[in-house]
């Protein structure tokens, strides 16, 4: 037990406590003064007090839940209960299965009967009605329901009288009358579903409706909306910021004032209304399409020539996409569902997905669609069947081809050209800078369209000059030389000339997706197979899939047994036609359960929400989270923006009461107030939290502090340890979750109150003896300082030498010979006539690699290469850190991990050839392990992926410290040196010196 008092945080008064008390989950004494089995008929008024009493509300609700569906809610759909009881808008994130519409249904009902109204809005009539009959399962009366479908006119004139008076409890309509009849509709809600978004955004006017119907008015969302142009605006003033910070301080307290809540299910389609981000800007969530990037896909190859298309599709059955290669275009679609058809297999082409069409496809009657592997083809991107989807098969690589005449559009040639850049700039490193320049105009320009260039003449122009200019480049013979050899890039010979090909990793992932969804039992299994008709796009699809994921491996169809696999995917297919069907939750209760997620900093809660998909922002507070999921975990990410917590600076001694032992006593950092109560709200909503702040001393007292500051508001608090941001490294540490280091802790709390004591109590000696009150002192920089001195001290003593510079050119040999006093040097100087060097033996040795980085190596280097000073350096490691290129960069050890030596043998191999690899470990065992890539991806690549925009928050500087670490780590796993070397003696006057050359 770490004994500590904590200033104002309180979790129910706001007073003073103690650790003792928040970590067994308390409020102060004040406010429970006899601690009792039942804490919350004990505790007096304030927050935790109301946080007693929502817990109450919601054992009620679970109570109408089993009530009416005969099952026990979800982890998830408890969460989404206390976030509408707490009164939080939200968009409901979760795979198909998981009873969104369950979940709404059973929250009307409980209002109903704690007699609070709701709206509850469908896509269609039909639904409307199938709403009502559920509602009455659940045991409301009819006369408390008012709903709108297909009524006569006399009917519907009754009912919208019912309407204006507010004789109901449970309004349920179409989006459609919501449209019509807003100005009717009562704007007295405590809840307003909306069971069906897409629908709901057909009309985007909608949502102002919803708004006003939440008692937001006009002049409300045309500030939102001014805020929203101001936040899109390029290259914004001082003044537009100022605004912007304005703008959302009054949305925020207008926000405060409104009760209703309103919870939408997320979008399956990107809606393209501006006006869908009023959501974000009053009611603090996003409403956009959830991508799970956690895929359970074989992915396979074959030869194209292996067998006919027909072939494979009878192997693999229905349930098909297919696609075919961009270069193909849409007439080769058309074709190829002809030349199926002549072969007996039922195929629909992407431009025949209407909505009976896709009900022939989902009862069998056809086989399989067609489209192309891009991810702006509908079928890749927004098609979802995940209960009739078995595999994708792709006939041909996906491929971007760019004509070097580059009459083609900007998007690809930008892609093909940071594809190729590497490959150049290893044989050119000269024209690096202006592969560069390129690329950045490439970046700017990619977007423009033929019709905005029209009256821009003088911008046409430059584009024009800019395709010329890399026309001539890539049509010279030198570049055209590299890509012939490249093995990973193809040249194509047309009629017309010479055409560039590279894969489409986006457009493969975007496609091969599509077999493998999230749902409530899982994952489900797809298999994607490619059918290799250019081995060269194939070899460069295999080797930037790492850039987007470390897990995808291919494999030779052939090694597969397909009936089995297929059998296993029809399987998953049934769980989720039946999860579809019944639509109520399974037995495990505890599947994607919630878990907080604490990190330090927003770039490293990006990049770890990234690994599992594209992220749904939510607002609490000021503060924003990032809802993603794995396949058992629902995951709440968000960032504490480093200490929450210092040292009070008025109490005690320099901020430690020293009355009974030592007690620090802490305080939030100001302007962090909102913070506390934002990550307070978000450990009530979960069921878990784990902090996963840095894995060293003070990244553990930071996660102490927020674990003492959360422990009254969750169930289990957990410590997450990483040594760098991957994937892999993710997963594991979410299954190896342990308790806070205390140890640890205790050691950050000593050098935390040395820093205040020494440094307080040696600053004010300064002020008294100089008079000056801004000079500082502190505990570090001290005896650093009088080391600093000694050696100034050391340096002044002159030492007088001679240099003697032999050889000429390229072979020169600097010989150094040091003197007590100038006298005796310019004796030697001047009668110095010729220098002896005779070769005394010469033989070979080996030189071995130096280990990888630690932080004190790294340190040294780049200030030795690049003058970088050591903050700057660690800012540049933390950056790589975060977004998940380097392991974590404060560390002692040398150590290379069993997973670090698999990442070099494969690119030593690729690059040098295997004969070149040597496997060192460097260290003992243990957690730590030294600076390396996480993976290999080599400097240039990088450099590559800023310039063309593929990667944002990386600098020339970060790619220079990369390129450092990247090739230090290569090094230490290659085969030493074999080098000549020659011991000399050097004779100059009376003087002799042995030298190894």
């Amino acid at each position: 037990m770490i004994k500590a008092i904590f200033s104002k945080l309180c979790p129910n008064c706001g007073g003073d406590i103690s650790s003792e008390r928040l970590t067994k989950g308390l409020p102060c004494e004040r406010c429970l003064p006899v601690v009792e089995h039942d804490l919350c008929k004990s505790i007096k008024d304030g927050s935790l007090k109301s946080i007693c009493n929502v817990e109450e509300e919601l054992l009620e609700w679970m109570e109408e839940f089993k009530r009416g569906l005969s099952a026990s809610p979800w982890a998830l759909q408890k969460t989404w209960a206390k976030r509408v009881l707490v009164g939080s808008s939200f968009a409901l994130l979760a795979p198909t299965g998981v009873g969104k519409t369950s979940f709404g249904l059973s929250m009307v009902s409980f209002l109903a009967k704690k007699g609070k109204k709701s709206y509850v809005i469908l896509p269609t009539k039909l639904l409307v009605e199938q709403t009502v009959r559920k509602l009455k399962d659940f045991g409301i009366k009819e006369n408390e329901i008012l709903f709108f479908g297909d009524d006569k006119n006399k009917e519907k004139e009754e009912k919208k009288k019912r309407l204006v008076e507010g004789q109901f409890l449970v309004l349920i309509t179409t989006s459609m009358f919501l449209y019509k009849n807003y100005q009717i509709i009562p704007k007295d809600f405590s809840f307003i579903f909306v069971d069906d978004v897409d629908s709901f955004l057909k009309t985007a006017k909608n949502v102002d409706k919803a708004l006003y119907l939440l008692g937001y008015t006009e002049e409300d969302i045309e500030l939102a909306l001014k805020l929203i142009k101001l936040k899109e605006k390029p290259n914004k003033s001082q003044e537009d910021w100022d605004k912007i910070r304005d703008y959302s301080k009054q949305l925020r307290e207008i926000s405060n004032q409104k009760a209703g809540v309103l919870v939408v299910s997320s979008a399956t389609s990107n809606p393209k209304s501006s006006r869908i981000k009023l959501f974000r800007e009053l009611l603090g969530f996003e409403v956009g399409t959830p991508t799970f990037y956690l895929r359970n896909i074989v992915d396979a190859y074959e030869d194209i020539n292996a067998l006919p298309l027909e072939e494979w599709i009878r192997k693999l059955g229905k349930g098909g996409l297919i696609f075919v290669p961009s270069d193909k275009g849409k007439e080769y679609v058309d074709l190829l569902k002809e030349e199926l058809s002549f072969k007996g297999i039922s195929s629909l082409t992407y431009e025949e997905l209407t909505e009976e069409n896709l009900r022939l496809f989902e009862s069998g009657q056809v086989d399989v669609l067609i489209g192309i592997a891009s991810y702006r083809n509908p079928l890749a991107r927004g098609f979802d069947m995940p209960h009739v989807v078995r595999y994708a098969l792709f006939y041909g690589v996906p491929k971007i081809v760019v004509s070097l005449k580059l009459e083609s559009n900007l998007s690809h040639l930008l892609w093909a050209l940071s594809s190729i850049r590497s490959n150049i700039v290893k044989k050119l490193p000269q024209l690096s800078q202006k592969l560069d320049g390129w690329l950045s105009q490439l970046r700017s320009y990619q977007y423009l369209t033929e019709e905005f260039l029209s009256d821009k003449p003088e911008l046409k122009a430059k584009i024009d000059r800019l395709k010329a200019e890399l026309e001539e480049f890539l049509r010279s013979e030198e570049v055209l030389s590299i890509l012939r050899q490249s093995e990973d890039v193809s040249l194509r010979v047309t009629e017309e000339g010479y055409q560039l090909v590279v894969s489409d990793v986006t457009g493969y992932l975007q496609a091969s997706g599509r077999t493998s969804r999230m749902f409530a039992g899982g994952i489900s299994k797809g298999l994607s197979l490619v059918l290799v008709d250019d081995k060269r796009a194939f070899n460069h699809l295999i080797k930037k899939v790492r850039w987007f994921s470390e897990d995808i491996q291919f494999v030779k169809v052939g090694e597969i047994n397909l009936e089995e696999l297929m059998q296993e995917i029809e399987k998953d297919r049934n769980l989720i036609r039946e999860f579809i069907k019944s639509e109520k939750p399974s037995n495990n209760t505890d599947l994607l359960k919630p878990v907080l997620i604490v990190v330090e900093s927003p770039n490293k809660a990006r990049t770890i929400a990234n690994f599992f998909g594209k992220a749904v922002r939510r607002r609490v507070g000021g503060h924003e989270v990032l809802e993603t999921s794995t396949e058992s975990r629902y995951l709440m990410i968000t960032a504490s923006l480093g200490h929450v917590l210092d040292l009070v600076n008025e109490g005690g001694f320099h901020g430690v009461i020293l009355n009974d032992g030592i007690q620090p006593m802490y305080e939030v950092i100001e302007g962090k107030r909102e913070l506390v109560e934002s990550l307070r709200k978000l450990a009530f909503e979960s069921e878990e939290v784990f902090i996963a702040t840095d894995p060293d001393a003070e990244g553990e007292k930071i996660g102490w502090d927020i674990a003492q500051l959360l422990k009254p508001f969750a169930k289990s608090i957990k410590r997450m340890e990483f040594h760098e941001i991957t994937k892999k490294a993710i997963v594991k540490a979410l299954n190896e979750l342990r308790d806070v280091d205390e140890n640890k802790v205790k050691a950050q709390i000593v050098r935390r109150v040395s820093d205040r004591w020494v440094g307080f109590e040696f600053s004010q000696m300064l002020w008294s003896a100089f008079g000056k009150n801004w000079l500082s002192a502190g505990r570090v920089q001290t005896p650093v300082l009088g080391w600093i001195v000694e050696r100034e001290k050391e340096h002044r003593k002159k030492i007088y030498k001679v240099l003697v510079n032999l050889g000429e050119k390229d072979r020169r040999l600097v010989v150094e010979f040091s003197f007590e006093d100038k006298q005796s040097a310019k004796e030697f100087f001047d009668s110095l006539e010729y220098v002896e060097v005779h070769t005394l033996s010469e033989k070979e040795e080996l030189r071995y690699p130096p280990p990888p980085y630690r932080t004190d190596t790294m340190l040294k280097d780049a200030s030795d290469k690049y003058r970088f000073s050591l903050p700057k350096t660690m800012e540049l490691a933390q950056t790589l850190f975060e977004l998940g290129f380097i392991t974590y960069h404060r560390t002692d050890s040398v150590r290379v991990s069993d997973y670090g030596i698999a990442l070099a043998k494969e690119y030593i191999k690729e690059e040098f050839g295997e004969e070149y690899f040597n496997p060192r470990v460097w260290g003992e065992g243990g957690a730590h392990e030294c600076i390396r890539p996480t993976k290999m991806l080599e400097p240039e690549e990088l450099r590559s992926m800023q310039v063309s925009g593929q990667l944002e928050g990386i600098t020339n500087q970060h790619i220079l410290l990369y390129e450092l670490i990247f090739k230090r780590f290569v090094a230490s796993q290659m085969k030493p040196v074999k080098v000549k070397v020659k011991e000399i003696l050097i004779k100059a006057g009376n003087l002799e010196q042995k030298r190894k050359s």
